[in-house]
Parts: structure tokens; sequence; C-alpha cells
């Protein structure tokens, strides 16, 4: 399968683990040292008078890639959410 980014900005992303919607696509993330995608970004417009922190979802993370949506599987805590184990990479390109 093959897809645009253009066309993953279109769907929505909606969370498996208690079927909230997290919003539409705003980037991902590639790395420089394999070329391949590690993740994708989905802006956190929750946070009243406060910095946006944006949600980086590890692409490991995501279930399913639908003709409507994206299905990801992410734990939200009280201090924002939190993917199976690590955090975005930062690799410094």
């Amino acid at each position: 399968m093959e897809i645009t980014f253009g066309e993953l900005k279109s769907k929505e992303v909606i969370n498996t683990i208690n079927g909230k919607r997290l919003g539409r696509i705003c980037d991902m993330v590639i790395s420089c040292h394999t070329c391949k995608v590690t993740g994708l970004v989905v802006p956190n417009d929750r946070r009243l008078f406060k910095a946006r922190e944006d949600i980086f979802i590890p692409w490991r993370n995501i279930v399913k890639i639908g003709d409507d949506c994206i299905l990801v599987r992410i734990y939200e805590t009280r201090g924002g959410f939190l993917p199976d184990c690590d955090e975005q990479p930062n690799d410094n390109c």
C-alpha cells in the first residue's frame, strides 16, 4: 500500500484505547539514518492558556490506516499522551 502525505493529512486520527478523536495529522517524522517514517504528529489543542504540545504517535502504534481514518493506540495520562514505550526520537539530523 502506498499513500501520500496529503492523503494522510485528510484522515481523522482515532485512539482505539478510548475511542476519542485526536484530530488530523499535521506532520510526519522521518529518520535521517534509516530513511523510514518513525511517526506522525497530531496537534494537541486541549491545553488552554499553555503552550500547545503536539502528540507524537510512533509508527508502531498505528493500528490501521483506513479509507476514512487512522486508528492508533496510545494511552492518555494527566500530563498528556503516552505511547507504548519510548518518546519521539531526537537524532538531530
